[in-house]
């Protein structure tokens, strides 16, 4: 052919992978073929997706660059830059041809002919819907001709099937309301219950919220198809989820309003809702596909895939809601005995897919060989999926780039013309149908015993919608197909398949579940989130595409220093937990503390009191018994994190570690003691138990200047309790005063000697509020941070409370006053009420205004 400027180069090294061969180039009019004695290699034309001439090497060699729609990656190096020119021009112009009469299929001569001659006429639409139950089982629809000629509507198939009531005259009608005439006809009709799936485009609602009376009532007579008639008139309530699924998100579906179309107004059908399925664009989908490829051929230091990389495409992402959706079509019809009217914008693209899943799931005719070669005859080949535009089958000039060797503007300007050069060849390819394979490929993968056919089967189907050697996937619709008599001048892949079926059978398939439709019916309901990437299409093995991350991997030495073990928590956190002195039991464990560790029981709330710990499910715990295992359990835990943390990150991060502890336990503290002349005992025994001092010395010192400004005006509101207090008295602000007030208690045996201010190193001290006479106020000792006024607070204690234990706070939301470590005594006892003293306190001094605190939660 003149085209063919070369057609054998000798001497051409080859890298596919991490493998490289020296052999023989050779063109041909419909393909590319690399010969090695060890490997032989053709490509079609038509699969090429990309080819990229690059600059020489250093070892002087002109790389050739080629991606193909099949993920199929080479790198061809030549000797001389005439022969890559060549190479690179005759290929080019062998694949961006201008008419369809210019693809292999047309040229294309099985050899030796195939045993099975019936692959055009294996889908007939009067055999296939009498078997689903038209006109046999059913007799509320009917085949309608209106679309004979092609006239109606261009894109549809000759015969559509359409309600019985519904006349032609109102189907003209309609069409005007639906975008390219595509009005609702019949999909799918479920053995079991007779409800269908029914697909269309979008209705042509437009500013104006345009309506169609025609179209409404042909929506409403689908969806009264299978519902009871009685002597009164039908039955209402058997079929009262009856569904029109907009495959579009909602903004993209109301966005196109702006232009004409639009979705339904609700308001104007009956029986009905509508919801969103919320799947992308082909635009999103093709750029999603885009940085899938990059991902495969970004290659890690560990010759591994970025797993990272591979989750930003958003891939499995919209796999998952393609078949989020199918699953809702699915339940709606086998579970909810309802219908479902499926439509996107034109409705050839989203809702082939979900009409098509949907029916895979439903009916397991569709799951045998023969089955899944009608359903895509009749989803996609006669109702309309422009396989031309969307496989790209006409290529254009914009997918070669020439760099050049001496004109590095020449390769900028080449650059960004074909990377935002409007081309509408390129703008409408996506792999749609690709995304319909794979969900095919999930569904079986969950179910490897319900297909007939196995994944080499879905593979080889992949590979020939690119490659065009047969006729069933060149053409927009059925009328192109019909225009160019593809039956007689082309082959039927369906021929190919059926003429070695034993080379796609499923060895596991198990058809008698199915047959007895026993268990699940013969009705599949696959999990949209155990999905996984389809490793084989893309030439990956499946430890590369969906293994473990190297950062989850268990040879990662950082996860072999972060063992259970070493966090002291056995095999699991209920082993460590439950290891204890008590005796853990589930009766037990219903209303005790979070651990499991029994000894404590359950005190209701006072009436009108707040408590915030629901979450954790603490609700007033008052410990009677067993508050020290309870100790031994929680330091048994937090003795072993800071050691394993250490050892993995090192000690910066054990200091926030063991702030963020302490924070949290003197948070629990404060909010869990009773008194202060029944607990201080069990205190001081916990608190010698906590964390070392070294470590808690380390996190209470580090601080930075602002954060000191902040501490130092705390302690002065500390010191001035009644000042502070009448200034400020939010929950969080009280709460700082706490933990702060712990901190400056001078018996904590892990803060050194009380005379040392562990925060600034000075010789700060409490100090106490005193009276004009220079006596101490009553209630103002040095373990009181609050002010509320109260007989208990003030060292008034009534004669009904006498020997008693004061209740509790319900939430350290609260003002909450912390008992003085210095005073305690092993048992409570009753002291006289004091005389009370006038005092006159001078006049207040303003202050500037206390910032509060952070939650000790989130320290930093």
């Amino acid at each position: 052919m003149d085209y063919i400027k070369i057609a054998k180069v000798n001497a051409v090294q080859l890298e596919k992978g991490r493998v490289t061969y020296i052999g023989t180039l050779h063109l041909t009019a419909h393909h590319m073929i690399f010969f090695h004695p060890e490997q032989e290699i053709w490509i079609s034309y038509p699969t090429i997706h990309t080819v990229e001439k690059g600059l020489p090497t250093v070892h002087n060699a002109w790389p050739l660059h080629i991606r193909c729609h099949n993920f199929v990656y080479v790198a061809l190096n030549f000797q001389t830059e005439q022969n890559v020119t060549d190479v690179y021009e005759s290929i080019q112009k062998l694949t961006c041809i201008g008419s369809v009469e210019q693809l292999y299929a047309f040229f294309y001569t099985p050899s030796p002919p195939f045993t099975t001659t019936d692959g055009w006429q294996i889908y007939d639409p009067l055999i296939e819907y009498e078997r689903m139950g038209v006109g046999s089982k059913n007799d509320q629809w009917r085949f309608s001709d209106i679309n004979q000629s092609f006239s109606f509507s261009p894109t549809y198939p000759h015969s559509i099937v359409v309600p019985t009531r519904i006349s032609d005259t109102v189907l003209a009608y309609a069409a005007k309301h639906r975008s390219k005439a595509r009005i609702p006809a019949l999909s799918y009709l479920h053995w079991n219950n007779m409800a269908s799936i029914t697909r269309s485009s979008q209705p042509m609602v437009g500013l104006k919220q345009n309506r169609s009376i025609q179209d409404e009532k042909l929506i409403e007579a689908i969806f009264m198809t299978n519902v009871p008639q009685s002597s009164t008139g039908p039955v209402y309530g058997s079929t009262a989820t009856n569904l029109i699924i907009d495959a579009r998100p909602t903004a993209n579906a109301v966005a196109n309003t702006a232009v004409g179309a639009g979705t339904e107004n609700m308001e104007n059908y009956r029986n009905c809702k509508k919801v969103y399925s919320g799947i992308e664009n082909i635009h999103v989908m093709r750029d999603s596909l885009n940085k899938l490829v990059e991902a495969l051929q970004e290659i890690d230091s560990g010759n591994h895939v970025s797993k990272s990389t591979l989750q930003k495409s958003g891939w499995l992402k919209h796999i998952a809601a393609v078949m989020e959706g199918a699953l809702m079509i699915v339940r709606n019809i086998h579970v909810c005995n309802s219908h479902v009217l499926v439509h996107c914008s034109d409705g050839w693209d989203r809702t082939a897919q979900l009409t098509s899943v949907a029916q895979i799931c439903l009916d397991p005719y569709y799951r045998t060989l023969r089955g899944f070669q009608v359903l895509i005859e009749k989803e996609w080949c006669s109702f309309g999926y422009k396989f031309m535009d969307r496989c790209g089958h006409l290529s254009n000039d914009k997918n070669f780039v020439a760099l050049s060797a001496t004109n590095s503007a020449a390769n900028t300007f080449a650059n960004v013309q074909n990377k935002f050069s409007s081309n509408k060849h390129i703008r409408e390819t996506s792999p749609v149908f690709h995304q319909f394979l794979d969900c095919v490929f999930q569904t079986m993968s969950q179910h490897p015993d319900r297909f007939e056919f196995n994944e080499h089967f879905l593979t080889q189907l992949h590979y020939h919608v690119y490659s065009c050697q047969f006729g069933n996937f060149l053409f927009n619709c059925e009328k192109d197909r019909m225009q160019y008599l593809a039956s007689t001048k082309c082959s039927s892949i369906w021929d190919f398949i059926n003429s070695n079926k034993d080379e796609y059978l499923n060895k596991d398939y198990m058809a008698s579940i199915d047959q007895l439709r026993g268990g699940d019916g013969g009705v599949l309901f696959p999990d949209s989130k155990a999905i996984k990437y389809w490793a084989k299409l893309f030439g990956r093995t499946d430890d590369e595409l969906n293994g473990l991350d190297d950062n989850m991997s268990p040879s990662n030495p950082l996860n072999e220093r972060m063992t259970p073990e070493m966090l002291g928590l056995g095999s699991n956190l209920s082993d460590s937990t439950t290891s204890t002195d008590g005796e853990y039991t589930p009766e037990t464990n219903m209303d005790a503390d979070p651990l499991g560790i029994n000894g404590t029981t359950v005190v209701r709330p006072r009436s009108g009191s707040r408590s915030n710990n629901s979450r954790t499910g603490i609700n007033n715990v008052t410990q009677v018994e067993g508050e020290d295992t309870w100790q031994r359990s929680a330091d048994n835990i937090a003795s072993k994190i800071p050691s394993a943390l250490s050892g993995a990150f090192g000690g910066g991060l054990v200091d926030s570690f063991n702030r963020l502890t302490m924070n949290v336990r003197d948070t629990w503290y404060a909010s869990s003691t009773p008194s202060a002349s029944s607990t201080d005992e069990p205190f001081a025994d916990m608190r010698a138990s906590s964390a070392s001092p070294q470590h808690r010395a380390a996190t209470v010192g580090r601080s930075n200047s602002r954060r000191r400004q902040t501490v130092d005006r705390e302690l002065r509101s500390i010191a001035n309790p009644i000042a502070s207090h009448s200034a400020s008295s939010s929950p969080k602000h009280s709460l700082a005063s706490l933990t702060l007030e712990q901190e400056m208690n001078p018996s904590y045996p892990y803060l050194g000697n009380g005379d040392r201010d562990p925060l600034s190193g000075g010789g700060f001290k409490p100090i106490s509020a005193k009276s004009p006479n220079g006596s101490p106020l009553a209630g103002s000792g040095s373990g009181s941070g609050s002010s509320r006024p109260s007989s208990a607070r003030q060292g008034v204690t009534s004669p009904s409370s006498l020997g008693k234990s004061p209740p509790r706070s319900a939430s350290p939301d609260q003002t909450t006053a912390l008992p003085s470590s210095s005073q305690a005594t092993p048992t409570p006892t009753p002291t006289p009420a004091p005389v009370p003293v006038h005092v006159e306190l001078e006049p207040e001094v303003k202050k500037e205004p206390v910032k509060e605190l952070p939650h000790p939660l989130f320290v930093e």
